[in-house]
């Protein structure tokens, strides 16, 4: 459930309201949490060598959210439906798709944490991404994780109520042996823009479960970018296409195939990928490799006391590992992998999916 009038009290006094759910968050979320708490605990640790950022965002969410007049009224947030889902030749569900998954608030809150986290950490969590598989294209992408859990905690709860119904209309428990939600931690969360780019060439966020795609702009704002999807053994490889309405969101199967057609103007998305392990933390939040978040596990295992409430900044030093400290590594499967080689070029047909419910 989405809890608005939490999110009013919010925009209207942002740190009074931060700081009363901070303790309520550290434990909600445990132990996914549990490399990054003390962040939370001791407010502090936002570093990238430029300094110490973590009260500059949230001084800075509070200027932009007093400078922001979008409190949208409670009548006029409507409930979150399923109103799709697409399954493969096999009747495997690989998508659901969600309408009324994000509210207007919600969606101007990620937009100033995504404003404020570029204006401290300009270089460590701002990219921009170019995919050099398949078709190319790219996205300029600004990474939230842990951001996100801390400044804006109900967006995060969103986040997680959205995925997890998505899992359970799909049962993608039942059907693929898959971790539930509250099981996995939040590998990254991303806002995404495509000022800077003309489409998304075909991929797969290989090493996560699910991907939960937000939409935030209005579809009439933008022509083209048409999301896509390749299902797994597709006759003919079958493209199909449509457009996430605004304010909805579609929830996939990670290592489904998939990609963004040809755009011209404003396309803003907001996606988070969960994975089998902990939330990782701060040194490796913007989308790390398994590889490196399992030799990070397997240090943290043998060195950190277990016993203490929470683990220090100081504890960490050291842990994350270098690039050469790491060794080749089967990424974790789900047991549903699309395709191995993310370099594969389809011969596709397209097909057209478009829900006009949205």
């Amino acid at each position: 459930m989405i809890k608005f009038f939490h999110a009013i009290v919010c925009v209207i006094i942002f740190s009074t309201c931060r700081e009363a759910k901070s303790s309520d968050a550290a434990e909600k979320w445990s132990p996914q949490n549990k490399y990054w708490v003390h962040i939370l605990k001791e407010q502090s640790g936002l570093e990238d060598g430029g300094g110490e950022h973590f009260n500059d965002i949230q001084n800075c969410m509070v200027v932009k959210s007093q400078n922001n007049d979008d409190v949208i009224p409670a009548d006029s947030i409507a409930t979150p439906k399923i109103v799709d889902s697409m399954t493969d030749s096999q009747n495997r569900t690989i998508l659901i798709e969600i309408g009324n998954a994000i509210t207007p608030s919600q969606v101007e809150s990620v937009k100033r944490l995504a404003a404020c986290t570029r204006q401290y950490f300009p270089e460590s969590r701002f990219e921009h991404r170019g995919f050099d598989l398949a078709d190319g294209g790219g996205n300029d992408c600004t990474y939230l994780n842990i951001l996100l859990q801390i400044f804006l905690p109900d967006v995060y709860e969103n986040v997680v109520n959205i995925t997890e119904m998505a899992y359970k209309k799909a049962g993608w428990g039942e059907q693929l042996q898959l971790l539930p939600r509250n099981k996995c931690g939040l590998r990254t969360s991303e806002y995404l823009n495509y000022n800077e780019f003309k489409h998304l060439g075909g991929h797969t966020d290989r090493g996560s479960l699910f991907t939960a795609l937000f939409a935030l702009s209005d579809i009439k704002s933008y022509r083209g970018g048409e999301f896509y999807l390749l299902p797994r053994d597709e006759p003919n490889d079958r493209l199909y296409y449509f457009k996430p309405r605004q304010y909805s969101a579609v929830v996939f199967l990670s290592e489904t195939y998939h990609g963004v057609t040809d755009l011209e103007g404003p396309r803003e998305m907001f996606t988070n990928e969960f994975w089998v392990y902990d939330d990782a933390p701060w040194s490796g939040s913007t989308r790390a490799e398994n590889s490196h978040m399992e030799v990070f596990v397997q240090r943290a295992e043998e060195t950190l006391d277990h016993k203490v409430d929470y683990y220090k900044r100081e504890d960490f030093a050291g842990l994350w590992p270098y690039e050469e400290e790491v060794e080749d590594f089967d990424y974790y499967a789900s047991g549903y992998g699309f395709y191995e080689d993310e370099e594969d070029e389809f011969d596709a047909n397209e097909d057209e999916f478009y829900d006009d419910e949205l």
